[in-house]
């Protein structure tokens, strides 16, 4: 249960990253190599970000892995 919720929570910080660079799934497709429908999916939430996913999104969006990673925790309460 605990990682269905933070998957959700990853979700949620990615969606907000990608608002506020106003980004659309397929320009983070692009930008990290990630399949676009592979994208679509885990934004849904219908498939979990695995750890590459979430570096490769990190390096996109200049964040730190550990940040975006501490973001989606503190969603969670």
């Amino acid at each position: 249960m605990v990682a269905v919720q933070l998957s959700a929570a990853v979700a949620d910080v990615v969606r907000s990253l990608l608002a506020d660079r106003g980004w659309s799934g397929r320009q983070l497709a692009r930008e990290t190599g990630i399949n676009q429908a592979s994208v679509a999916r885990k934004l849904r939430e219908d498939s979990p970000f695995d750890l590459d996913d979430l570096h490769a999104i990190a390096q996109a969006l200049s964040v730190d892995l550990t940040d975006l990673i501490s973001a989606a925790t503190r969603l969670l309460g």
